[in-house]
This record gives C-alpha cells, structure tokens and sequence, in this order.
C-alpha cells in the first residue's frame, strides 16, 4: 500500500474538507503543525471567519490529527534540502517536503501548485482530491 507525506496545505483541506480519516497512519513534518496553526490564527485574528472560541475547539482536532500521523524530520538532510530547493528553484520549506519524499518513498500531497509543478520532476505528487475515496 502505498503511503503519503501531507503538507501544511493538504492537511488544512482534509480538515476543511471533513477528510481528517485520510491523514491517518500518514506521514507529515514537524513543520507542518506551525503551518497549519498560523492558517487558522489567519483565519480567527486577521481575517475574523472563525470566532477565537471556535479557534480554540479546533487545536483539540489538530492535535488529534498530528497525534494519528507519523512525524518526520528534516535532521541530517540539510545538504539535500538546500541542493534540492537551488536545484529546482523553491523554498527551503518546499524542498523538505521533496526530500523527505524522497528519502522515505512517499507521495507527496499537496494544494501548492508551484511545489506540485517543481517538485513533480523528482517524487509524486498528488491533490488531496486525487485521493482515491478508497483509500479515505
């Protein structure tokens, strides 16, 4: 069967989307839960869609959803992260989630069309639409 390495992006529309069963027993980075809280302090403080009660609620599903999944770390590849993120022309932060694909032979979901677009000459890379119902 194979696995998944979900970034900040995909793991904001599984929980948008209602489709947190996806990302369980699935791989993500430490990076990833800084990410997907600063969306929702963008959505409660800056853009005031969610109540900061709301707010609060939803880091208990968060903190569900990081607990169910395998967290990866970027230590000891700095060297490829940053060859990879000169080599394809994206961020340090894009080219963790190529890496780390890489190196644990993953597919990477993401809704980042630029990382999709780049980082598709060296790993997979799907939607989180692209997800075979099945497979939820």
């Amino acid at each position: 069967m194979a696995h998944y390495l979900f970034d900040a992006s995909s793991i904001i529309a599984a929980l948008k989307q209602k489709k947190v069963g996806l990302l369980v027993n699935e791989y993500t980075q430490r990076l990833a839960i800084y990410e997907v809280l600063n969306a929702l302090w963008k959505e409660t403080y800056l853009h005031k869609s969610v109540t900061a009660a709301k707010a609060m609620e939803l880091t208990s599903v968060i903190q569900w959803v990081f607990n169910s999944m395998r967290v990866l770390d970027v230590l000891k590849l700095e060297s490829e992260v940053l060859r990879t993120a000169l080599e394809l022309g994206v961020t340090v932060y894009d080219a963790s989630y190529i890496v780390l694909a890489s190196v644990n032979h993953l597919t990477l979901v993401t809704e980042d069309r630029t990382l999709r677009q780049k980082g598709s000459v060296r790993v997979n890379i799907l939607s989180l639409n692209e997800l075979k119902p099945t497979e939820e």
